[in-house]
Order: C-alpha cells, then structure tokens, then sequence
C-alpha cells in the first residue's frame, strides 16, 4: 500500500473516532459527589437566563446559556443565531399543552412526533444547543399520570435517535410525584428540570427523598411568587420591593444552586419582563413603549445581583435601593385603605448608592382580575388617572371610584437601573 493511501486511510479512521468520541456534544458524568455537565470534553455549569431578552447584557454579566418554551423550527433557528452571535448555549423548549385529554389524541401525538424529529434533524449538528426541554410543568392540575410521562419518554427517544450531541429533559414545578413518575415512566431523560421560587431551598432534599436518582437543574427560580407570599385583608399578594429581589436572587442562588453536586446549574426568571399578577413581579427588567410611561426597558437590582454572582464581581453601576413603601403610613401589610375622593400619600424609603439623582414614576393600576394559570398570557390591567413624575420620594394621589388598586413606584436613576415597589389600596 502507497504512503499516500495510508495516510489517507489513517486521516479517515481519525475522524471517524472523532466523530464518536465521547467528548464531542454534550455528556453528564457520575462523580464521587454527584454529577457534572461536560460539553465537548470541557466542565460547564449552566449560568442561565430564562429567556432571550437582552442577550448582550446577559453576556456581559457572566450568564453562559439561555432558555426557552417552545416555539416553531424557525423561532429556533432565529434562537440558535441570536446564542452563537453571543456566545450561549440554548435550553431549547419544545412545547406541550397541559391538558390531559391531548395525550390521548393520536392526531396530536403524531404532531409532535413529526415535529421533534424534525427539530432534531435540523439542529443535531448545532453547537450552541445544549438540552432539549420536552414540555413544561405538563403535571399541573393533577395531570401527573403515566400517559403523559411516557409520551415525553417517547419524544425523547426519537430526538435522540437523531440527535447524538444533546441532552433531553423535561421541566416540572415543585413537585415530588412528578419525580417519582419521571423516575418510573421516562428513563430515557438525561436529566430534569425544576421551577421553584419560594420552596427552591427545599429543591434538594425533595430530589434526594423521591425515587429520581439523576441531576437537575434549576430551570426557574427568582421573588418569592405571588401564591407563596402575604396578602391584604381583601386577598391581594403583596409584592417583594426591587432591593428584597435583589437579596433575595442572591440568597437563593447561593443556598440552592451554588456547591450542590446534584445541580448541574439554573436559568433565573425572568431576564425580560412580563405581566402576571402584576407588570413587575418576575420581572427582571421593566417595561418598554407603553403610552404614558416613560420606561424604556431599564434594568432592575436582581440584573445586578446576578452579575455579581456570575462574575463574582461588582457591576460597574449599582441599582437604586428601594426598601419600603407606604399609604398614609401603611405597609402593604397593613392593608391600606380610604375613601373614594379622598388624596392619601404614598412614599418610598429609597437612596443610591452611586449618588445619582433619583427620579420618581408613579403610577395606579386596578388590580389584576383577568388572571392566566401556569405562567399563561396575563393582559396588563387597565391604568386609573395619570402617570405621575416627581423628583421627591413621595406624592399625593387620589381616586374617585370604589374598588381595588395597586400603587407602583418605579425609582430611576438616569444610568440604566430602575428599582420598583407597590402596594395594594382598597378604595371604599
């Protein structure tokens, strides 16, 4: 045999063995303590961001992936440039309904069969994909039964007939009994993914006690959410202020995410901004282009708090520090309330600690009453009056029709930071 040939038979046999190597994609090893995520030979913990707004700052704050719920073949296409051109790696969704009764319709079963080897075909080969996230907290409502879990089971296997270079799991809420379904009915997951908020310290020992016996990771976290939280007398959730977010990202992340061999990393919640219960609950950036409200999408203390978590460095600019907000004195807590027609006072207890100057939006909304489930389409509730400008932490205001509000504040200091708070007002 001529030199030539050998080497060309070696170079063919090289890159075969490459092409199989175990190194190549995305792998979870056992180790002495638990488990550990390597992506083409090198250790990776997922720093992650739920969703895909704002990917510039998410890069420049430390974050390494993003995540997803679902979307057409196209959406992730458009997902996979927007993560290669800022250097993350995706948790792509693929979307499941929540209702029961669709896991016995075979026309959708087909569906979905069809659609997820195609998705696999399209992006087996990508490099910024990590997981494929089949459904999300499909167990709501009672709906933890074998059917559903094999049928993601099912997805699951046929992504990775296709699909060598990534991993497939499915998300849950908190929620044991999915666990333990998980365990019994879908194998085949390389791991699971877990949305907790107020219980997230509870995430560990609830894995260790349930028959699941794999890694996870911490697919929502973030405040405390608004069922998990104090209400006024009437029953309206009392919101976290902007700076106990802040402390409260950097608690958990710490307690829950961080030196926990189980946990192979977390996406937080919200990096964008979304309506449910209220415009700013989870989320980690304000509004943008709503008429009368002059935000323009500013970023809240919880994008500082990771920052510092992810870099283990300060941010360049710190976030305004609200701690309090009151009515005529009253905490949330207190359950505030007046007359219609009457003026109250609302203030803040607010500073910064870069010693910019603070400006000061208030705004009325009525509370929520048109209210989605699981994380679903929640319209932002109608405004009363207008919005207000001041340069004091403090303002009068009044509403003439019975009924039940929220106050917010939203603090800004003019270099890309705004702190929020609000509070709940009955008017009788």
């Amino acid at each position: 045999m001529k030199i030539i040939d050998r080497i060309i038979i070696l170079a063919i046999v090289m890159s075969a063995a490459a092409a199989c190597s175990p190194k190549q994609g995305a792998h979870i090893r056992s180790t002495k303590e638990g488990f550990e995520l390597t992506v083409d030979g090198s250790p990776v913990f997922i720093k992650g961001i739920g969703g895909t707004n704002r990917p510039d700052i998410a890069a420049a704050s430390g974050a390494n992936a993003c995540r997803t719920w679902g979307g057409s073949i196209d959406d992730m296409a458009a997902t996979m440039a927007m993560a290669a051109e800022n250097g993350l790696y995706v948790m792509q969704g693929i979307w499941l309904p929540k209702e029961a009764e669709k896991y016995a319709d075979e026309e959708f079963k087909d569906q979905m069969r069809t659609f997820c080897r195609e998705a696999a075909e399209r992006f087996k080969d990508d490099p910024n994909l990590l997981i494929w996230g089949i459904g999300n907290e499909v167990e709501l409502s009672g709906n933890n039964n074998r059917e559903i879990w094999k049928f993601i089971n099912e997805l699951s296997k046929i992504i990775k007939s296709v699909d060598k270079r990534h991993l497939t799991a499915t998300v849950i809420a908190h929620n044991r009994s999915a666990l333990d379904s998980i365990a019994r009915y879908a194998p085949s997951l390389d791991l699971v993914g877990i949305n907790s908020y107020g219980s997230i310290n509870e995430v560990r020992p609830m894995v260790l006690a349930s028959d699941y016996k794999g890694p996870y990771i911490i697919t929502e976290w973030g405040p405390t959410g608004w069922w998990e939280t104090d209400k006024t007398s009437w029953g309206a959730p009392i919101e976290q202020t902007g700076d106990e977010k802040r402390k409260i990202y950097e608690a958990r992340y710490k307690n829950a995410v961080l030196y926990n061999p189980l946990c192979l990393g977390s996406f937080v919640f919200l990096w964008g901004q979304k309506e449910e219960r209220t415009p700013t609950w989870f989320s980690m950036f304000v509004e943008d282009g709503v008429e009368g409200l002059p935000l323009n999408g500013e970023k809240t203390p919880s994008v500082e708090a990771m920052h510092r978590l992810w870099t283990g460095r300060e941010p360049d600019r710190l976030a305004p520090v609200v701690k309090s907000i009151r009515i005529d004195g009253k905490s949330p807590a207190d359950s505030p309330e007046t007359k219609s027609g009457d003026h109250f006072r609302v203030e803040v207890s607010a500073q910064d600690r870069d010693g910019d100057t603070l400006q000061y939006v208030w705004e009325i909304l009525h509370e929520a009453t048109v209210l989605g489930f699981g994380g679903s389409y929640e319209p932002r509730p109608d405004r009363y009056g207008e919005v207000v400008v001041t340069d004091k932490p403090y303002t009068e205001l009044k509403i003439d029709e019975a009924g039940n509000y929220r106050v917010y504040v939203y603090v800004l200091d003019g270099t890309g930071y705004v702190s929020t708070a609000n509070s709940p007002i009955r008017i009788l």
